[in-house]
């Protein structure tokens, strides 16, 4: 193929092919690189020696000799750039620093209340640069912070334009990262634990995305990509009427999906969430009734959703640790009897992802622009 290209664009080309194969298989020798990429030892040899000076790779194992000198083997260096995800929460400041590969490098928490103030604002901004000093003593360039956000945030990602649960509507980029040193965008919560399960499930295809929160949520994800739709709001099941006149949402209309599948629906007055399932887990009748109740709310929104958007159902958020895979297939079970087409299969399964997910979904938007950029030919 390099035959074919400018020497410009052949030099390009044999790089994008050593990074990304490094990136892909993480460790390789320079006879790998040569028996897998059809590319001459001398140049391997200058392109690792200039990725090398980059900081995008580094030294890896000596191999074991098969007679002669051990071959130097070169391995991706995934924590050469790493990304900031924020997820500002009620009573909490929550910070996650990802490497090229999605994997924390640190975590941090703040208790915090959260105020739509100026100062607010300058606090968190201290923060967040104390935090990525931290992280940049260990020889990883900070390339950009993202905040994960309860709200709706606008196409051109300047600001929230649904912010009625943390009172921000209007609230803009500018504001949220007026004190923060480093390159900043923000993308709402469900959205961003959407890309995480992308990121670190690519098989995923077609699929609704159910987060059972406090203040649950959902994303769409259609032929491999996060779907938003062109007012951001796609997906926000949280805002789908389950039962006509029903409960109060804090979105102002009644019987919301939220008022009825929130996990704060599920404790008794002065009883914790956590509490309640380990109430559950003794078998104690009218806590299963309350679960019985909620679970049967779960799939008929995901019937619902499902009547749009026909694909697999991941099932994520704070309740995904209570819930076993006796609770999936139950679910799934439900699901399935309240399907009207009896031909229907699909996939209901539990994200794969930590319970950081929407903060390590943030950050991999820079994750992911800067590995295209590195992985790709460009000039």
């Amino acid at each position: 193929m390099s035959d074919t290209l400018s020497p410009k664009a052949a030099k390009l080309h044999n790089r994008t092919l050593i990074t990304t194969y490094l990136y892909e298989h993480k460790e390789a020798t320079k006879q790998v690189l040569e028996r897998e990429l059809g590319i001459s030892l001398p140049t391997i040899t200058q392109n690792l020696r200039n990725l090398e000076a980059e900081h995008i790779i580094e030294l890896g194992e000596l191999q074991d000799s098969t007679g002669g000198r051990k071959a130097q083997s070169y391995r991706f260096a995934a924590k050469h750039r790493v990304a900031i995800g924020v997820a500002l929460r009620s009573n909490s400041v929550c910070l996650c620093a990802v490497d090229l590969y999605g994997d924390t490098v640190q975590e941090r928490t703040h208790a915090m209340s959260y105020t739509n103030t100026p100062m607010y604002y300058q606090r968190v901004g201290t923060l967040i640069n104390e935090f990525a000093a931290t992280v940049a003593k260990g020889g990883s360039t900070v390339l950009g912070v993202a905040f994960s956000v309860q709200g709706i945030v606008s196409a051109d990602g300047t600001s929230i334009t649904f912010g009625t649960l943390m009172h921000n509507t209007g609230l803009t980029l500018e504001t949220i990262s007026q004190s923060v040193h480093y390159p900043c965008i923000m993308i709402h919560d469900s959205d961003a634990s959407a890309m995480a399960e992308l990121w670190f499930d690519p098989t995923i295809r077609d699929a609704v995305c159910v987060y059972l929160e406090r203040r649950p949520g959902g994303a769409v994800i259609v032929n491999g990509k996060l779907y938003q739709g062109p007012n951001q709001c796609n997906g926000a099941i949280e805002h789908m009427v389950l039962v006509p006149n029903g409960r109060q949402c804090y979105c102002g209309q009644r019987g919301c999906m939220d008022t009825y599948c929130s996990l704060e629906t599920l404790p008794e007055e002065g009883e914790s969430v956590p509490g309640f399932f380990s109430v559950l887990e003794q078998g104690e009748p009218h806590h299963r009734e309350r679960m019985h109740t909620w679970m049967e709310f779960i799939a008929q929104t995901i019937v619902n959703a499902r009547s749009v958007i026909a694909g697999d159902v991941v099932i994520g958020g704070e309740a995904a640790q209570y819930l076993d895979d006796s609770d999936i297939a139950a679910l799934k079970s439900r699901v399935q009897q309240l399907t009207p087409f009896s031909t229907d299969t699909f996939s209901l399964h539990k994200s794969r992802c930590a319970d950081t997910n929407s903060i390590v979904g943030a950050a991999l938007r820079y994750i992911e622009a800067y590995v295209d950029s590195i992985c790709t030919d460009a000039e």
